[in-house]
């Protein structure tokens, strides 16, 4: 037994060096490679960024939002940073490091809170850091997407997360205590402030924590009351009385018209089963990374077998929380079972829409995944100490082989986006402030300048109408004069129909081209919103 837990408490300081460095990596990434994994998206997040610090206002006027115009985000943060540095990419980089810091710390403290071990709470953060092991091709460069969403680049669902652990933990404890307190009523009211700002950037926030809380809260109502045939003592509705606030705080949001157009529309009954039977299911597992077309017995197999071997622990993680006679608290149960609700929650509502199956809208699956094998290290260890040993031993491995598989090139690449930076260096050279690009193309090269040329963007160069996508007004005429010199960068195979698109003898000049890109010069800008 001395023995086991000598062999455990090695494991231990093993899982957290790893951790360390998972985390060196996320930092390296952020502060040395941003530029290297952009893409237009991501790009323009500190294209916001720099909006918000120039404007003094968190939702600039001028800014084109995509489908959802948010208070709370990255930008907001990294704003501020902006104004410090004058460098999207530092202000961004310190930001993402920054929040996702304070979200490894906020499920920290949330798994310490839901009493389990120093030992299992730091497994579940690796076990969050290192999956899942394929991700984003970005020009060919994989960027896992637990980093891409959670410590690098955009920070889409820290927030989310932070506001989950924390209405999780408030939620259980107004069950468990029944009574409400100054500090109570204090904490109510900062997590109802930040629900209605959270809504007000649209609707996951709905989809993801607040549905399923409500799911979750009926559910229990109506097993504590017999089937709804017993009085509950009074204190029990102060739970509910919260989740009805966020009900309420996501209302009170629907009155703040930041949010884009976006149509859904319902499936037919076929199309609906089918989604929810394989697309849905497929996308789920493609989340943690099972990417198929892996060539047996290469080191990508290896990876992809390993993560089913994952999948089948995480099943019986789910079995040995939920069987009758488990070890597991109350507040584990409850936990797994909102991240679990919360899964099935978007499941459901993207299987019977026209929404897109995406992969990453199911990264509740990651929390849950780490949630599960923390409750397992820490009932496990001292009872059955091999089988803990071997789980820990299999989560270091992952982590090391990982390292390899995913984020020793993401690490190394210099010249990912080459194409680009030949570009951006010839446009500064030039002395060019402003130019004109494809979207994919053009707020990625304006990243990469760090904002030493502008560039708006059209759909198609084949046609020169500003696109109405994240972008910002003053980026077009009339804002911008119609005589200046503008450059409109075009993708090889689009150059016939730029070119053609002007009278004989008045289309800007070629004046450089690489394998990817053409840069056009013009004395007028012929793009407008």
């Amino acid at each position: 037994m001395k023995n086991d837990r000598k062999g455990t408490t090695l494991l231990g300081w093993i899982i957290g060096a790893l951790l360390l460095i998972y985390l060196g990596v996320f930092c390296y990434l952020n502060l040395y490679k941003y530029a290297q994994h952009v893409d237009s998206d991501i790009a323009a997040e500190a294209l916001l960024a720099r909006e918000i610090w120039t404007e003094k206002d968190i939702a600039p006027d001028d800014w084109i939002s995509s489908t959802e115009r948010r208070i709370i985000g990255m930008p907001t943060v990294a704003s501020v940073f902006y104004g410090m540095t004058g460098s999207m990419q530092t202000a961004v980089g310190i930001t993402c490091i920054l929040l996702g810091a304070a979200f490894l710390g906020t499920f920290y403290y949330f798994l310490r809170k839901l009493s389990l071990g120093r030992p299992a709470a730091i497994t579940a953060l690796l076990v969050l850091c290192a999956l899942p092991a394929n991700g984003w091709r970005n020009e060919g460069q994989m960027v896992p997407f637990v980093t891409l969403l959670l410590f690098l680049f955009a920070e889409y669902y820290v927030f989310h997360g932070i506001f989950l652990f924390f209405s999780i933990l408030f939620y259980m404890k107004l069950r468990e205590e029944r009574k409400l307190t100054k500090k109570g009523l204090l904490s109510w009211l900062v997590l109802f402030v930040v629900a209605v700002l959270l809504n007000c950037g649209g609707q996951r926030c709905l989809q993801v924590v607040i549905l399923p809380l409500v799911v979750t809260e009926v559910i229990a109502l109506f097993l504590e009351s017999g089937h709804l045939r017993e009085k509950l003592p009074g204190g029990r509705y102060l739970a509910t009385g919260y989740i009805g606030s966020l009900v309420i705080a996501f209302l009170i949001s629907c009155l703040y018209g930041g949010r884009g157009d976006y149509a859904v529309y319902l499936l037919n009954p076929k199309e609906a089963v089918e989604k929810l039977l394989i697309t849905v299911p497929a996308a789920i597992l493609e989340n943690f990374g099972l990417a198929g077309n892996a060539k047996v017995g290469s080191f990508d197999s290896l990876i992809q077998l390993l993560l089913w071997a994952f999948l089948i622990l995480l099943g019986y993680g789910i079995w040995y929380i939920f069987r009758k006679r488990s070890d597991a608290s109350d507040r584990e149960k409850r936990t797994v079972g909102i991240l679990l609700t919360s899964v099935g929650v978007t499941a459901f509502i993207i299987g019977i829409t026209s929404a897109e199956a995406a992969h990453y809208y199911f990264f509740m699956t990651w929390f849950a995944a780490a949630v599960i094998v923390a409750v397992l290290v820490e009932h496990l260890t001292g009872k059955q100490s091999v089988f803990a040993a071997l789980i820990l031993i299999a989560v270091a491995a992952f982590s090391v082989l990982n390292l390899k598989y995913t984020y020793y090139e993401a690490v190394t690449t210099r010249d990912n986006l080459q194409e680009y930076r030949e570009v951006a260096d010839f446009l500064t050279e030039n002395d060019i402030s402003y130019g004109y690009a494809e979207f994919w193309d053009a707020e990625r090269i304006c990243l990469i300048t760090d904002g030493e040329v502008t560039m708006g963007h059209s759909y198609s160069m084949g046609n020169l109408a500003g696109y109405w996508w994240l972008t910002s007004t003053k980026w077009y005429p009339p804002t911008l004069p119609t005589d200046m010199r503008t450059a409109y960068v075009v993708r090889i195979d689009m150059q016939e129909a730029f070119e053609q698109q002007f009278p004989e003898g008045e289309a800007p000049t070629l004046e450089y081209q690489n394998e990817k890109l053409a840069v056009y010069i013009g004395n007028r800008n012929y793009v407008n919103l």
